[in-house]
């Protein structure tokens, strides 16, 4: 179990991370990889990866097992940096920091001889490690990044609404259902015993689309304290083929599809259904219709809390009304 020990002043300073983190997807990523118990959801991005991996990629895998410890210096970003800052940083790592995250990591197995240079900083196999991981994303990730983009930002509206709604604490006691608050602990499931005192630090909390079943954190909570959790599959298909999305495009030329897209992008925190059809006038039945068409097409995410769906733009929606307008 792990505890995570908030005070007033932690529950003031809770924080939503600005976007999807490519480092943290992209370790948590191979974790979904290398176990075969997966969510079927992952299948078809599963399928193309592999497909894609080269020995040098399957050697940094064995860096973020699925189980048991993965060097927290791997993910030293919270969402805040994009993927060139972030594997700057994890360049940057000090030696001794490298030494410590990799002897956790070698006490679970028989280091190769690369992790072991790594180990002793040296310089190269830090660059070659670097260098794999950003190949790495450019080979897996980037085709995919707008729909975990676009996943992740959906999560954040749907919190960050919660928090203007109902306040900060309500958003810890319904995050996920591996979670338990009570006040002002904040119990989750984990594998190993621990506590978090944050101190006055607050707590960032990261929302990812290949984090599974529990939430994770660091080993070493010195700095900003973060939690990545996962999130539920959003109400669209995981992945669209490029053929069969073009194929629902089709159904978004009309005037009030185009009006619920804009009236969805107009608010960064997305509109509600109800929103959306007291804003165009149109029954709640037509709205929720005509978002779902919009959402089977990748042009809307929407994520249920309670009573209330909440719709939110993806990359590609933003995209196709820059150009389509309210025609």
């Amino acid at each position: 179990m792990l505890r995570i020990h908030f005070t007033a002043s932690d529950l003031g300073r809770l924080r939503l991370a600005a976007n999807a983190d490519p480092l943290w997807e992209a370790m948590l990523s191979q974790h979904v990889l290398t176990d075969g118990g997966s969510h079927p959801r992952f299948d078809a991005w599963r399928d193309t990866a592999r497909a894609r991996l080269t020995p040098q990629m399957r050697a940094l895998m064995t860096l973020a097992p699925p189980r048991g410890y993965t060097p927290d210096f791997l993910t030293p970003t919270h969402g805040q940096a994009g993927l060139e800052a972030g594997l700057n940083l994890v360049g940057a790592t000090p030696a001794h920091l490298l030494r410590a995250d990799l002897d956790l990591l070698t006490g679970q197995g028989t280091p190769a001889a690369w992790t072991r240079r790594l180990a002793d900083g040296d310089g190269h196999a830090l660059r070659t490690l670097t260098a794999t991981m950003r190949r790495y994303f450019e080979a897996t990730l980037a085709a995919f990044w707008d729909l975990i983009r676009s996943e992740v930002a959906a999560e954040r509206a749907l919190r960050a609404r919660i928090i203007a709604d109902r306040g900060s604490e309500w958003v810890l006691a319904t995050l996920h259902p591996t979670m338990r608050w009570q006040p002002p602990v904040l119990h989750i499931v984990y594998p190993h015993d621990r506590d978090i005192h944050l101190n006055g630090r607050g707590l960032t909390l990261l929302p990812s689309f290949f984090c599974r079943r529990a939430p994770i954190t660091l080993r070493v909570c010195e700095g900003e304290p973060i939690l990545v959790y996962p999130i539920e599959p959003a109400l669209r298909p995981a992945v669209h083929t490029g053929p069969a999305l073009r194929r629902e495009l089709v159904a978004l030329l009309g005037h009030t599809r185009a009006s619920v897209l804009q009236a969805v992008a107009s608010s960064p925190y997305g509109r509600t259904t109800g929103e959306l059809a007291g804003q165009l006038r149109i029954s709640l039945s037509s709205a929720s219709g005509h978002a779902a068409t919009l959402r089977k097409a990748g042009l809307l995410t929407s994520r249920t809390s309670g009573r209330q769906t909440l719709h939110t733009i993806t990359a590609l929606g933003e995209s196709l009304l820059g150009g389509m307008g309210t025609s």
